[in-house]
């Protein structure tokens, strides 16, 4: 064959392949918006693009808890995709994460769909929008990478769609009392865990955010763009974000997101649709899809289209406009191709910007050092390593002058030898000032979630920020600890300091080996125990008497270090068999699911015992409470918005069950239930009323400020003695509301809030503030022969506050 045949038979396949790159529409069989789509078909749409198409390469990146593939679809030029190693290597080389010739003529778009799963208009966006720039923008395309994650959350999406096409009428019904738009408890916009996944960037409690955090570190883009819905009476928001803006935001931050906004409202206003930007949604709080982003040097930025779970294929909102599903896709569709577009007539500019962003000069601190037991420094460490952040130890005691996280001012202190250092100076300087600084600056206290979240707090830890920088060994993960157990030992013991010790603990109950904690503080064996260490006694074991070896194995699953007793002759404090060790019994633990209990709180409890405490938990519901009541030890209630306890169907049946010895564990909103009933010994703070009269209309929300938290952090005066005091060094409290309770007549305070009411992170309200002084912040009361635990706060709060997971095990254990 000669090359002019050959040239001839290539130009005529080229329609060929060209025909066989299929749109949504013909591929799926049926328009965008005509009905929505199951992950499993938006998986094979993709592939089918990979498949026909050299721009676009797909990169699974793990899958879901109930096994749904996560993959990204990088879309470029085909050259570029051969070199997709490469640019990526060079674009880092900007942000200083690794060393060579930097990038200067390409851009890295990513864009975010369905992080919330009922706001299912997204997904249906990003089949269009990939077709879009693979057939119609491939000039783009030879500068641009364009990163496409197509579904966030698959669980949450098939859990909406498999509703919505369950309960739909035939046509639908737009009507928003329908019942193919009132979706149940457990909805679509959660995970299986139902957390919300768009708040946890920065915390990486759930599996698909730890497998995304992966590749987003492997990238860092210049933009980044989280696709939302919001409520059906919105119009279409998109940036510039609303105050506050977090300090370390830069000018060309926020002058890009302004340029963005313009481009997107040229689009807007050529079709007629209603916008608006610079309200509601602010870049302060860490961990959203927006935030985090901006954090580490890209335009971060959330879009929020009318609609979610109650939209269905179409709605009619109160001004009596249907709102279709079509109409969702379209605005989607739109500012996706609009910020590619200018992120590519940009690239110059925004690699610049880019790397000026990186520079450590200016840091508001050099380095924060921390103090605490050796487990919760590793804990934090191996956090902070999950974000490619940098840490180590100090070398040898230091003082170091700063500001003391503790007393509030600027101060000098001696740090041990071990003590964990994390400096500014490193890429990531910039979130790791955001996420353990001592407090966050506020241009505006009317924010859109919480306005605190130090991690220091969060771990209980002696801490300073300082200016110094500090000499340390650069830190690795802890290795297994070998157990070699003494078979002629009159027993086993370990401190009990931290979260991995209370899985440790979990772990013993669960094999059903007897394990005791000491109430009071005792010496034996040449070791001081403090009260809530950890006896695994020989004699203890007459059902298990090869029990050293599963003794072990748990210890080195937990890479614990078994101390030998020697005897049971102690000498300070109690002897190992007085009544001041007590036999720690396995409880049988439930947790009631009502529609009353809110459902983030149910799935933090439930994700707690499956994925970090590794124990057993039964889920209840209402209707089988009685015969479940027979069989457990111990029932927790969510918070949530309870009715009162005299008017629960099953408060009768709770209370007698407690009183014959059952331990009732209630968090945050569930204990408010109590407040009405004499049986009780909790009682409110009330907050004195204030004459609203006066107040100009215009000034009514900025005024309710001062009757709110948006979030707060109080130091808590602990009671060392008290089991639910164990582990637990130092605690602060992350206050979500206002509510105040006094203390209790009648039982046990085993921590409060002191004098001083103001909180050392975070905006609580004036009108509010003082209601907060001497109040509970947990305890504990008899009724008959059970327990009532009160956790005034929510302790496992989106699964990042390390403390409130000791105290949570000691409500649990002790």
């Amino acid at each position: 064959m000669n090359k002019c045949s050959f040239l001839l038979l290539w130009l005529l396949s080229l329609p060929l392949v060209n025909a066989q790159l299929q749109s949504p529409e013909k591929f799926l069989g049926y328009s965008l918006g005509e009905k929505f789509t199951w992950h499993h078909q938006v998986v094979d749409y993709f592939q089918h693009l990979e498949a026909q198409s050299p721009s676009l390469q797909l990169s699974p990146y793990g899958s879901t808890y109930e096994g749904r593939l996560l993959q990204l679809a990088f879309i470029s030029s085909p050259e570029n995709l051969k070199n997709l190693e490469s640019i990526r290597k060079r674009h880092l080389n900007n942000s200083g994460s690794l060393e060579g010739v930097k990038n200067t003529d390409k851009v890295i778009v990513w864009l975010s769909y369905n992080v919330h799963g009922n706001e299912a208009s997204s997904t249906e966006a990003a089949m269009q929008t990939a077709y879009a720039l693979l057939t119609q923008h491939k000039e783009w395309l030879e500068d641009t990478v364009v990163i496409l994650d197509p579904c966030i959350n698959p669980d949450g999406r098939d859990r909406y769609v498999n509703f919505y096409k369950q309960t739909q009428s035939a046509p639908y019904n737009s009507k928003k009392y329908a019942r193919e738009h009132i979706e149940g408890w457990h909805n679509g916009r959660s995970n299986h865990y139902m957390f919300d996944l768009n708040r946890d960037w920065a915390w990486l409690s759930q599996v698909e955010s730890q497998q995304r955090i992966k590749r987003y570190n492997q990238w860092m883009p210049h933009l980044h763009v989280d696709f939302h819905e919001q409520g059906i009476n919105s119009p279409y928001y998109f940036a510039p974000a609303a105050e506050p803006l977090h300090e370390i935001i830069t000018d060309f931050q926020r002058t890009f997101q302004d340029q963005l906004g313009k481009n997107h409202a040229k689009y807007f206003d050529k079709e007629g649709w209603f916008y608006y930007t610079k309200q509601v949604y602010d870049l302060l709080y860490p961990s959203y899809g927006d935030t985090y982003p901006t954090y580490l040097g890209a335009i971060g930025m959330t879009y929020e289209q009318a609609g979610g779970g109650i939209a269905g294929l179409g709605i009619d909102n109160d001004e009596n406009i249907e709102l279709t599903l079509k109409d969702r896709i379209a605005h989607h569709y739109t500012t996706g191709i609009s910020t590619v577009e200018l992120a590519t007539q940009n690239r110059a500019t925004l690699n610049e910007n880019y790397q000026d962003f990186f520079s450590p000069k200016n840091a508001k601190y050099r380095s924060f050092v921390m103090e605490g037991s050796k487990d919760k420094l590793h804990a934090l460490a191996d956090f902070l390593n999950q974000h490619e952040i940098k840490s180590g130890f100090l070398n040898t005691e230091t003082t170091v002058k700063g500001f003391d996280y503790e007393s509030q001012r600027d101060t000098s202190a001696k740090f041990k030898s071990g003590a964990l250092v994390v400096s500014t100076q490193q890429p990531k300087g910039k979130m790791v000032q955001v996420l353990l600084e001592p407090f966050t600056q506020l241009s505006d206290s009317l924010t859109y979630d919480i306005t605190a979240w130090s991690l220091p707090y969060a771990y209980g830890l002696k801490t300073m920020a300082s200016q110094q920088a500090l000499a340390h060994t650069v830190y690795t993960p802890q290795q297994a600890t070998k157990a070699v157990p003494k078979t002629t030992a009159y027993g086993y013991a370990i401190h009990y300091e931290s979260f991995k010790d209370a899985q440790f603990l979990a772990a013993l109950l669960k094999a059903g080996m007897g394990v005791r904690q000491n109430r009071v503080a005792l010496t034996n064996s040449g070791v001081y125990w403090k009260p809530g260490s950890v006896f695994i006694l020989r004699g203890d074991q007459q059902k298990n008497e090869d029990y050293t070896q599963t003794l072990v194995e748990i210890a080195e699953d937990f890479k614990r270090t078994l101390h030998p007793i020697s005897t049971g002759y102690s000498s300070q404090g109690p002897d190992l068999g007085a009544a001041a060790l007590q036999l720690i019994k396995a409880p049988k633990i439930a947790v009631l699911k009502s529609e009353e209990a809110n459902t983030l709180s149910y799935g933090e409890i439930w994700h707690y015992f499956e994925q970090q405490l590794g124990y057993p938990l039964l889920q209840i519901d209402p209707d089988h409470l009685e015969a479940a009541l027979e069989e457990i030890d111990q029932l927790i209630l969510p918070d949530g918005y309870y009715y009162a306890w005299a008017d629960n169907d099953w408060g009768t049946q709770v209370l007698d069950w407690v009183r014959k010895g059952g331990k009732l564990i209630a968090l945050a909103g569930a204990i408010d239930q109590f407040l009405e009933d004499e049986t009780f010994s909790l009682q409110s703070k009330e907050v004195a009323e204030i004459d609203k009269s006066r107040i100009p209309y215009g000034e009514m929300e900025r005024n309710a400020l001062s009757s709110i938290t948006t979030g707060s952090i109080f130091p808590v005066k602990l009671d060392p003695t008290h089991p639910l005091s164990f582990g637990l060094e130092r605690y602060y409290t992350l206050k979500l509301n206002a509510h105040a309770y006094a203390f209790l007549d009648e039982g046990e305070n085993a921590a409060y809030i002191g004098e001083d009411t103001t909180p050392i992170n975070g905006f609580m309200g004036h009108n509010v503030l003082e209601n907060q002084k001497e109040s509970l912040v947990f305890g504990a009361e008899s009724i008959g022969a059970g327990r009532v635990i009160y956790l005034v706060d929510n302790v496992l709060f989106r699964g990042f506050w390390y403390t409130g997971k000791i105290l949570f095990a000691n409500a649990l254990f002790y």
